[in-house]
Parts: C-alpha cells; sequence; structure tokens
C-alpha cells in the first residue's frame, strides 16, 4: 500500500526544524507521525543552515537575562531600530542598482558612475571581502555595447 503524500506546509515545518540542527531524523518522525525513511527522504543531504542562527540567538538571550529589564527594552529598540534601518538600506541599494542598470548611458562618464553604483552596492549588500581585490580598468573600450556592459555587471555582482 502506498503511503500517502505528505502536506507541502509539512515539509516546509521538516525542512525547518532540520536545518535548526536541534532535530534528529527520528525525533523529526516521531514529532510529525511519519516513518523515518519519510523523514530520511526529505532531508537527505540537507545542510542544518540555520543551527549557526540559534545558537547566536540562545548566546544573546543568555547574556540578555542576566540584564535588568530597562536594559533589555534598550537593547531590543536599538536592534530593532538597527535592522529597521538595515532593511531600509537594503531595499534602497537594490532599488538603486535596477534604476542604474535601465539608464541610459551615453559616454564613458555614464558607465563609470553605473560601474561606482554597482560596486557600492556590493559593498552594502555583500560587504567588503579583503580577501579578493577587484581591479577595474579605467581605460575603457568604447566599442562594447549596453547589453555587453550590463552583462559585465551582471557577471561582478553574481560573484
Amino acid at each position: 500500500m502506498a503511503t500517502p503524500a505528505i502536506p507541502n506546509d509539512t515539509k516546509e515545518l521538516i525542512l525547518a526544524d532540520f536545518k535548526t540542527g536541534d532535530f534528529t531524523q527520528r525525533h523529526l518522525s516521531q514529532k510529525y507521525k511519519l516513518s523515518l525513511g519519510a523523514i530520511n527522504k526529505l532531508t537527505k543531504g540537507l545542510e542544518k543552515s540555520t543551527e549557526h542562527i540559534v545558537n547566536k540567538i540562545v548566546e544573546a538571550k543568555q547574556e540578555l537575562s542576566q540584564l535588568d529589564e530597562h536594559t533589555v527594552n534598550a537593547v531590543n529598540a536599538v536592534v530593532d531600530t538597527k535592522v529597521k534601518w538595515l532593511e531600509y538600506l537594503n531595499r534602497a541599494t537594490i532599488k538603486n542598482v535596477q534604476e542604474s542598470m535601465t539608464a541610459k548611458c551615453f559616454d564613458q562618464q555614464d558607465f563609470k558612475h553605473r560601474a561606482d553604483t554597482i560596486s557600492k552596492a556590493k559593498d552594502v549588500l555583500i560587504g567588503k571581502n579583503a580577501d579578493v581585490a577587484v581591479q577595474v580598468n579605467t581605460q575603457v573600450n568604447n566599442s562594447l555595447s549596453t547589453e555587453e556592459y550590463k552583462d559585465i555587471a551582471t557577471r561582478l555582482l553574481n560573484r
């Protein structure tokens, strides 16, 4: 007899639980009342990709538990504000790059401004990586089309 299909939302819950690193396949099998084989099939090759986040939050909450209520509230308020600003900056950066990529370039200066925008956006979204030094050749070949510049920019962003 065939095993009934697992609903998609249940699959998503199982995968989310597994990624935390806090659940074994056996535990998930018991929690969701599914066979160990079904759980193994779902989680095979999956990394416990959120385990480090769980550990950081546990560590932070342990530290917060040592503080008085006013300090905890102040810390939470500052964290919430910083997270909102970072989300705003990320959205603004993405919008800026999108607008930059659709703007017409009429001369080399326009292409340089576009490249600068993309470079700064990469730093905001991904961060500066001291291990990788990207050298930009300022002598641009005039025979490149706008599409070729877009392709180059896209490849640089996807590094």
